[in-house]
């Protein structure tokens, strides 16, 4: 790995830390959310300061190429955001479904004591 590209490569972690550190700021992201993110950005400046970790990985793993394993490491990162919002969004469709029955109870109830009037 070339220096400047190690150094772009560090760059861009640091940049992702600053970037979820902003949102978590303004509160455009939780810090459940956030996790996933955080890890993400930390193993990059991992590889990106120490390379060497990669190879050992690759040879732990009995990876052929290097390449190969960050793909495979970004593709098993991009499953576990896929899961953690498919979690989210069951948990916001089963409350938005009680919050929809419980305002159908509501509304009949002030119906009925309206016609009692």
């Amino acid at each position: 790995m070339t220096p400047q590209f190690q150094f772009f490569m560090i760059l861009g972690a640091l940049v992702l830390l600053v970037i979820i550190f902003v949102l978590l700021k303004k509160g455009k992201m939780t810090v459940k959310y956030s996790l996933l993110w955080l890890a993400l950005a930390v193993v990059l400046v991992i590889f990106a300061v120490f390379p060497y970790v990669v190879y050992v990985m690759r040879d732990l793993l009995d990876v052929e190429m290097p390449v190969n394993l960050v793909f495979m490491l970004m593709f098993c990162f991009v499953l576990l955001v896929l899961l953690s919002l498919s979690i989210a969004v069951s948990q916001l469709a089963e409350k938005c479904r009680r919050l929809t029955q419980a305002n159908a109870l509501l509304e009949k109830r002030v119906r009925d004591l309206e016609s009692k009037d």
